[in-house]
């Protein structure tokens, strides 16, 4: 019986990318890494689910050893386990090894063809370095500056939301995220929501639980008439950049009319900067707004669960907290006289990481490690669910101690306890050249929003009305997304007292009516300052 025509040039492609990957690698005159058995051309890629595919990673670590090989749709991968190899590859040698791989279902997510991409995605080329260098910039100047105020205000809020409507506090907070970073790059918060749901769609478009299309990549070039995943690509990226776009649009109205107060739009206005223009700063600025949802998150998410699954932690960080602050909601002057909730904070991004997978680097030049032969384009991934599993550096990984910071009986305890813990050498943030930016927003957002939470509130179990009994949270379901949070969780928000439920109303009450009498009073400033330098104008003229 012959063979269909279809299944001949399968075969006969991938028999062919066979062939070529040896000719290209000399396979067989060098020692390989170690790894599993790989089929031609798919390589392992049926043996990744793709629910938690970090687990299978890790399996195969801790059978292969702290680096090995893999492959998946022709794409060589090098999976490292042990960050002292991460250190030597992806810092050391960070000159070959800063690149990024391509995201198949993303159209030039390398930024190849032009300025206007997802930084974090970018390749290392011209426009990388020079958005790079510009919101690094702006991120110091913000946090030097004015930043802490913000993240006050948008803590306060939090709180007086969790007080009224407890059961809905997944949206709260991720909105407090989506607000905090909106006032950041645009001095306007409006567009939070709009902001978080650009947010979650451009994560399932990278992930490996997104569209089909990064799995089985070749998918993607199919015609445009029979490939529904490139069509809602183009839907998404367009709606994606006419919403940034329309916000800088409306960022700079702002700005001409003298109304604009500190946030990245009115900095990049009044600068002169190596953009191409308002099209590469919108992308820039709604790039930083998007991974500071991200970064905070879900390890707020996880902070919670582990308070409410740890009660004795959350008591010590509530005693800290009121010996510490005299009773009043912790402030970022307050954090180094509070090493305990540090050290919650910290465990929690350990014991959960928020990039379970890591992002991967793609090395730019052939190279050659442990004498095995890493070839050019090969894609390397830095597993961090391995480094913070690490058994030696982190005790009894699977289970959460924050006093492994706070006891010299550990080996991550380092003193003075006013600095450490922190995230500053934190692998989560990643590695080399593209190591977070945004690292001490994040810890900062943190330290204040969860500071506030133990404050504010006992975080308990939610208990189920009909049986009496408790429900209980499931702490190994999650999303299956590049960025991790976890699987719906019910909870309660107690206010710790009556008279703490109250402050909680009022001190947001207050707050909120400050900020727009303090709004008011800028644009009113502005406007006059506005009519004067007219009226002088036309002084000029007569």
């Amino acid at each position: 019986m012959a063979f269909p025509v279809s299944v001949v040039f399968l075969v006969a492609f991938a028999v062919i990318s066979y062939l070529s990957q040896r000719r290209k690698t000399g396979k067989g005159s060098f020692r390989q890494f170690p790894g599993p058995y790989q089929l031609p051309y798919i390589g392992r890629i049926h043996d990744l689910p793709v629910k938690y595919m970090w687990l299978k990673f890790f399996e195969w670590g801790r059978e292969y050893g702290p680096i090995y090989r893999t492959s998946m749709m022709g794409d060589n991968f090098i999976i490292i386990t042990d960050e002292k190899v991460a250190e030597e590859l992806l810092v050391k040698r960070a000159k070959i090894y800063s690149d990024r791989p391509a995201f198949t279902s993303l159209f030039d997510s390398k930024g190849n063809d032009g300025p206007e991409g997802h930084l974090p995605l970018l390749g290392k080329n011209k426009y990388w370095s020079r958005q790079r260098r510009l919101s690094h910039s702006y991120l110091i100047d913000a946090r030097n500056k004015f930043y802490n105020g913000i993240m006050n205000h948008e803590a306060k809020r939090l709180l007086y939301r969790l007080v009224n409507d407890p059961d809905n506090f997944s949206n709260h907070l991720e909105d407090m995220a989506s607000k905090i970073a909106c006032e950041l790059a645009y001095d306007d918060s409006s567009s939070s929501t709009e902001l978080i749901q650009h947010s979650l769609r451009l994560l399932t478009q990278i992930s490996p639980a997104g569209p089909i299309t990064n799995l089985a990549t070749p998918l993607w070039n199919l015609p445009l008439c029979v490939n529904p995943w490139k069509r809602a690509e183009i839907k998404r990226h367009d709606e994606e950049r006419k919403f940034w776009k329309g916000v800088m649009a409306n960022a700079r109205a702002k700005w001409e009319k003298g109304e604009s107060r500190n946030c990245f739009a009115r900095k990049y206005f009044e600068s002169q900067t190596n953009l191409s223009g308002d099209g590469e700063a919108a992308c820039v600025f709604g790039m930083v707004a998007i991974m500071s949802i991200f970064t905070v998150g879900g390890p707020l998410y996880y902070f919670l669960m582990a308070m409410v699954l740890h009660p004795e932690w959350l008591r010590k960080c509530q005693e800290e907290i009121d010996e510490q602050c005299g009773g009043k909601m912790p402030t970022l002057a307050d954090c180094p006289r509070l090493p305990i909730l540090r050290s919650c904070i910290l465990e929690t991004m350990r014991w959960r990481p928020n990039i379970p997978t890591g992002v991967a680097h793609e090395v730019e030049e052939d190279d050659w490690y442990d004498d095995c032969f890493i070839p050019k384009g090969s894609r390397i991934l830095p597993l961090e669910w391995a480094f913070l599993r690490n058994p030696e550096k982190y005790p009894d990984p699977e289970n959460y101690h924050p006093e492994r910071y706070l006891s010299s009986d550990w080996p991550t305890y380092r003193e003075p306890l006013s600095i450490y813990p922190n995230m500053k050498t934190f692998t989560s943030f990643g590695w080399g050249q593209r190591r977070c930016m945004g690292q001490s927003q994040t810890q900062d957002e943190l330290l204040i929003a969860c500071g506030a939470l133990c404050w504010g509130f006992n975080l308990k179990k939610k208990m189920d009305v009909a049986t009496g009994m408790a429900i209980e949270i499931n702490t190994e379901s999650s999303n299956s997304l590049l960025i991790m949070k976890p699987s719906p969780f019910q909870m309660t928000f107690e206010p710790r007292s009556e008279k703490r439920r109250e402050v909680m109303i009022e001190q947001w009450s207050y707050a909120e009516q400050k900020d727009i009498e303090a709004r008011e009073d800028f644009v009113r400033m502005a406007r006059r300052e506005k009519s004067l330098m007219t009226a002088r104008s036309t002084m000029i003229d007569i």
